[in-house]
């Protein structure tokens, strides 16, 4: 068995805590009149932070798929950054409180996760 043929453990990232963290982030830019984007880098590290598996290797096939698909718009490798859809809500309806608990659920889990720190 070569290296590169080994699973490291790296699951396909959960589109349902990608979504809510999507629209967690959405709802933060709206309330805070902030730009309706975040860079590539930082969205990957904040979805690792919380034990939300992505890599920049799968982002874009992730991003082009549903639910996250109408969350944010295609993305452009060129830029780095991940433009949230929309001025308003998403075209997915989820309650902000269940995108929370997602949220608040994933981070509960990275704070009890051992590090071996």
């Amino acid at each position: 068995m070569k290296i590169f043929e080994v699973d490291m453990g790296m699951a396909t990232p959960d589109p349902e805590q990608l979504s809510g963290l999507v629209q967690f982030l959405n709802g933060r830019a709206n309330n805070t009149n902030a730009r309706k984007e975040i860079s590539q880098d930082a969205f990957i590290k904040l979805a690792n932070d919380l034990d939300i598996n992505i890599t920049a290797q799968n982002l874009a096939d992730v991003v082009s798929q549903e639910p996250l698909s109408n969350l944010l718009e295609p993305m452009d490798p060129n830029t780095g950054v991940l433009m949230f859809k929309g001025a308003g809500q998403p075209n997915v309806a989820m309650p902000v409180n269940k995108a929370q608990d997602i949220v608040a659920s994933a981070a509960k889990s990275a704070i009890n996760r051992d590090r071996g720190v």
